[in-house]
């Protein structure tokens, strides 16, 4: 495509060069330019910038798009184009390369601060069930059909997102989930989409070392549904909301479109009729849009009947029959690292979830609590090089609802881990907490007033593990599918699921 055919009419402050130039890709990585690209330059250090141009240039590209120009020299044959925002002007550009597919794929975007990834792949599970091959976009991958294409960020980069939806396309992919950070919204990665549909799980504290506040925090989801959602060149496109969350009535009252409210409350439009949950999964009736819906999972607890409620929302939403959603959600195991049951020891229940935030930390032991779980063990942390508010406040939560608390390291980063841990601690004191000097010593007695430090994730693990007896649940928190941890730089191989089944080997009680 010529450059003057990619940007006519696009959000452009000034062009020095050729419009002629023939465009063969687009890259915001200087890494992955290829000859013939336009790059775009979204760095905001001017010195990472320029490193980053004219590694594009030494690479081939034909044209950078930048945010400003500090008037340095451009080499001969490179077009230069400023724009006020070059995410945008990239999302924009990577539409019409790729042909706007999201105006023939179904597009479904999740947002909210819980449950995007377990809901996305239940609605991949029933357009499965109803026999529509479905992708996928998300903190775990792309993936198209079942196939990993990407690993990145929640919500990719637009380049990335538009080129992902074209190889749907063209794989007769015609329904695809994805999940939609505040970030990727606040940084304009989602603006040219035409989505089908678009979910608001919940809110609570999230992304704060980004967002000045909760208020920033949300009015930056909001945005999904105020601003971009009506301007979907799709029919008719729909909300789906929460109706339960008090972020989500205030999602309904600004939807002008046509909207969908789901949830546990009886008035909404989406809601059980009766439920059944316990340690093995979920049984209930559901009424969707005034038709009842009977449906099994082996998802387990009340945060998991929300996120079937939202994908059986958004099914009905689109068309499909009762049939494929009872199929569907009955079919699907969850997402990785979402409340993942992981053999270990006769007659313990261990999951791993990537609860790593207040809200979500709560709501998976509550919704164990509410399961008939016996004792409760969690072994969580908090990351470094990140809000650093909220480490209190889940030592708060996991003081106030597990039965033992084990605190070790998450992902530290540059921090000190005995620094992360020892903020998180208040929280632990303040729900009346003390800390338990040799776990090998541990009684029932303290072990219910108490909670163990161990700042190696892998020991952490194995104490629980060695504590708990038959009926008691171990909930490892806070990494969920991730297969690394990140410490002073270094990227280390660390999985919790892997290392459970280690430990339980070890322990003769678990399968490699």
């Amino acid at each position: 495509m010529k450059l003057g055919e990619l940007l006519e009419g696009l959000d452009v402050r000034r062009i020095d060069g050729d419009l002629n130039v023939e465009i063969t890709g687009l890259s915001y990585d200087s890494r992955q330019t290829r000859p013939g690209h336009l790059y775009f330059s979204t760095a905001r250090d001017p010195k990472r910038n320029r490193a980053n141009i004219d590694d594009a240039l030494n690479r081939g590209a034909r044209a950078v798009v930048v945010g400003g120009w500090d008037g340095g020299t451009v080499r001969p044959a490179v077009t230069l184009v400023e724009s006020e925002r070059p995410r945008l002007l990239m999302g924009a550009a990577a539409s019409r390369f790729f042909g706007a597919p999201s105006e023939r794929v179904d597009l479904i975007g999740i947002t909210g601060t819980s449950g995007k990834t377990t809901t996305s792949y239940i609605l991949a599970s029933i357009f499965e069930a109803a026999g529509m091959p479905a992708g996928i976009i998300g903190t775990i991958g792309i993936f198209i059909a079942g196939k990993k294409i990407y690993s990145g960020l929640t919500t990719p980069e637009s380049i990335d997102f538009e080129s992902a939806l074209a190889q749907m396309e063209r794989a007769g992919v015609r329904h695809a989930a994805a999940e939609v950070s505040s970030i990727g919204i606040a940084e304009g990665r989602v603006d040219a989409l035409s989505f089908r549909a678009c979910m608001f799980t919940n809110l609570g504290r999230d992304h704060l070392d980004y967002h000045a506040t909760i208020e920033d925090y949300f009015a930056a989801k909001l945005r999904l549904f105020t601003e971009i959602l009506p301007r979907s060149r799709r029919a008719d496109p729909v909300a789906v909301v929460r109706g339960d969350d008090p972020f989500g009535q205030r999602v309904l009252e600004s939807v002008k479109g046509s909207k969908i409210s789901f949830g546990l409350d009886r008035s909404l439009d989406v809601h059980p009729e009766k439920f059944d949950a316990d340690v093995s999964g979920l049984r209930a009736t559901l009424s969707v849009l005034g038709k009842k819906i009977e449906i099994e999972s082996p998802l387990i607890g009340e945060i998991n009947l929300l996120n079937i409620l939202g994908a059986s929302a958004l099914s009905a939403a689109l068309g499909v029959g009762s049939g494929a959603v009872a199929d569907g959600v009955r079919r699907c195991p969850g997402a990785p690292g979402r409340l993942e049951a992981i053999q270990a020891k006769a007659g313990v229940t261990v999951l791993v979830d990537y609860a790593h935030k207040p809200d979500a930390l709560e709501a998976v032991l509550t919704a164990l609590r509410r399961v008939g779980a016996g004792r409760i063990i969690c072994v969580f942390g908090c990351g470094g090089d990140r809000d650093r508010g909220k480490r209190p406040i889940m030592g708060e939560i996991a003081g106030r609802l597990a039965d033992l608390p084990v605190l070790t390291s998450d992902n530290p980063r540059s921090e000190d881990p005995m620094a992360i841990i020892a903020e998180v601690e208040q929280g632990l004191i303040a729900a009346g907490r003390a800390r338990i000097g040799n776990p090998k010593k541990l009684g029932d007695a303290s072990m219910r007033g108490g909670y163990i430090v161990e700042p190696d994730r892998r020991t952490a693990i194995a104490i629980a593990l060695r504590i708990a007896t038959a009926g008691d649940a171990v909930l490892i928190a806070g990494k969920g599918h991730e297969d690394y941890q990140l410490v002073a730089g270094r990227v280390l191989p660390f999985d919790d699921r892997v290392v459970v089944r280690e430990i339980a080997a070890e322990l003769g009680g678990g399968q490699s």
